[in-house]
């Protein structure tokens, strides 16, 4: 266990490459070694430099969440993980703090001191010296009354001032109860503690060992002394009877569970017994509600004597013939003393004798009542279990046969709702390949589909290359004009459509006609001559995606995207509504403020450079500035 002193077995390999390496420091501690690890964290046998002593360090480093960076420090695996690694750390410091302020509590691990470094947190105790429970159970097989009483008292003890703290330790267990040599017991590994018993959760912190955990530790509902106890418990059953219970999980489906009250193992006092099992209730609400509630049911410890009639059980089924025998010895017991009272001289040592043989009747007498007592009670509790498992098993059977019942109305949703998406998928698909075939029909060329890219950028519908392929995001402009005309948004133009788009958009297109027959006439011109084309002229590049990032501003666009024609002496940017010139000094600077082309509800500052290609553009109003190059 992680606070034991004895020597360290350092293992090498995967599994211990995020410990820190022997010789790092921690404030005046020195790293000597590596104890143990979990999924919580690592915890390492160090020496005090200031005090000289050696001690355990235990270091918060959940391996879910976590992971150690340049041999050192510790930070989260991503940032959507920080807030849980944080809010761990703060658990663990809470728990270091109050570890240490139960200094003194008996049978809990001390806690020297605790502190922050290399992005975690460290937790400094006291080191141990001797051997888990678990271990003295492998060698030594299980033990007597008096030996778990030892045990089981201080950590009552220290468990009630756990508890009155407000907190949990949620994982008891024979390996986390170290024994010393004189068999003294202290409470180890609070790792599990990090809810508070005020949560009732379980969050990051759900640790915890079958067979031990109580079934409110499965679940997510509310966990509390009753926790602890549940695992106190099962350590103590694994201790008379020399294994844990069955776990509390496979109990709420099958209780398979063997009270130590039908056991009934030699040498130990009912009352203890029945106190065990009252402290294994698979229900929470069943058992004692704290340890001081607990405490009292345990009875006296073993300086008890039970009488051999007492220690036997009662044979539930022959009760009647049991109870004639009884009787019968009673009267031959009644009849001796009446014989010997009345045959014998009188005398006061004989008066004396025979007044102690009628107390003895009475005595078996009131034994035998409260046996039959006993008895009674424990087969009206058989028949009323009986008839309570009847019950819970014509639940379950209920529950199972509407669980089966809802599943397959579920199922035949789900199937229904399949064929009905796949029918509509199939459908819109059908009505898409149609209307791509009626605008197949058009047989629009390069020209018409570029027609068709200056009109949506004219009109508002966003910026777009000029290059006359229809892709996805041209049908969905296609699709918002349509939607914007009260028509059906298909992503695909109707005849009548195509004529009403270049219709709206005509000057832009004419505009744009007109560019591109200047391009073509200087091109045909710098053929003839058999020289370059002017590059003042004809773009140097044409059709370009440009995209600047944000630079400054708040809730502003992480981009901006544009398509930008680049000249010698000035850069053309588009913008929705329309294309831009910005003219260039013999620099090759430009800089121009306009409004914004679509809706003139802002003013935009283009600055930049064609010799550097570099541009940037400012949103006045909104102080949004995005930069990049084109």
């Amino acid at each position: 266990m992680s606070e034991t002193g004895s020597e360290p077995t350092v293992a090498v390999g995967k599994d211990l490459r995020g410990a820190l390496p022997a010789g790092a420091r921690l404030r005046g501690y020195e790293i000597l070694a590596v104890l143990g690890h979990g999924g919580f964290g690592v915890t390492y046998r160090a020496r005090d430099t200031t005090l000289g002593r050696d001690v355990a360090i235990k270091e918060y480093l959940p391996t879910a969440v976590a992971i150690r960076e340049d041999g050192t420090t510790v930070l989260p695996r991503s940032t959507a993980l920080a807030d849980e690694f944080r809010w761990g750390r703060d658990r663990f410091l809470q728990e270091a703090r109050t570890l240490a302020k139960l200094d003194g509590a008996p049978a809990i691990v001390r806690v020297f001191d605790f502190l922050e470094a290399n992005g975690t947190a460290y937790m400094v105790m006291a080191l141990l010296d001797g051997e888990p429970l678990e271990q003295r159970l492998r060698r030594d097989g299980c033990l007597s009354q008096p030996a778990i009483e030892g045990l089981l008292y201080p950590l009552l003890d220290g468990l009630a001032a756990v508890h009155a703290a407000g907190f949990l330790h949620r994982d008891i267990k024979p390996d986390n109860i170290m024994l010393d040599a004189k068999s003294a017991p202290t409470l180890i590994d609070f790792g599990a503690s990090r809810a508070p018993m005020a949560g009732g959760t379980t969050a990051m912190t759900a640790i915890f060992t079958p067979g031990y955990a109580a079934a409110e530790q499965f679940t997510s509902a509310k966990q509390g002394p009753w926790t602890d106890i549940y695992g106190l418990c099962a350590t103590l059953y694994h201790a008379i009877v020399g294994r844990p219970p069955p776990s509390a999980f496979d109990r709420m489906v099958n209780d398979a569970y063997e009270p130590l009250a039908k056991l009934r193992p030699a040498g130990f006092s009912p009352a203890f017994l029945a106190a065990i099992d009252a402290g294994l209730k698979l229900r929470a609400t069943d058992r004692p509600q704290s340890i001081a509630q607990w405490r009292p049911m345990l009875g006296h410890p073993s300086t008890f004597g039970m009488s051999a009639a007492a220690a036997m059980p009662v044979p539930k089924r022959r009760l009647g013939s049991w109870m004639g025998l009884a009787a019968a010895a009673m009267l031959v017991l009644a009849a001796g003393g009446y014989y010997f009272v009345t045959s014998q001289p009188s005398a006061p040592g004989v008066a004396g004798v025979s007044s102690v043989s009628v107390e003895k009747v009475a005595q078996e007498q009131a034994e035998l009542a409260r046996l039959w007592a006993e008895s009674a009670t424990r087969e009206k509790a058989d028949q009323e279990a009986a008839a309570k498992r009847q019950v819970e098993e014509e639940v379950r059977r209920k529950i199972e046969a509407e669980a089966a019942e809802k599943k397959r109305l579920e199922e035949e949703a789900k199937q229904k709702a399949d064929a009905e998406a796949a029918a509509k998928r199939k459908a819109e698909e059908d009505e898409r390949k149609a209307l791509e075939a009626d605008e197949a029909a058009l047989q629009l060329g390069k020209g018409d589909r570029q027609h068709i890219q200056v009109a949506l950028v004219a009109l508002g519908y966003g910026v777009s290359l000029m290059n006359g392929t229809l892709d996805r995001d041209a049908r969905d402009k296609i699709a918002a004009w349509q939607k914007a005309r009260n028509e059906p948004a298909t992503g695909f133009l109707t005849g009548s459509q195509y004529q009403a788009l270049l219709q709206e958009a005509a000057l832009a297109i004419s505009k744009f006609d007109d560019e591109q027959k200047k391009f073509e006439e200087e091109r045909k011109k710098a053929a003839t001559g058999n020289v370059s084309v002017n590059p003042d002229i004809v773009p140097l590049e044409d059709n370009s995606r440009v995209v600047l990032y944000l630079a400054r501003g708040q809730n502003c666009q992480a981009t901006a995207e544009y398509v930008g024609r680049v000249f010698a002496n000035r850069l053309d940017l588009q913008f929705r509504g329309g294309w831009q010139t910005f003219a260039a000094d013999k620099a090759g600077n430009f800089a121009r403020s306009f409004p914004s082309p679509w809706t003139g509800m802002y003013t935009l500052l283009v600055k930049g450079n064609v010799k550097t290609r570099l541009v940037s553009v400012e949103n006045v109003s909104s102080h949004c500035l995005w930069k990049g190059s084109f």
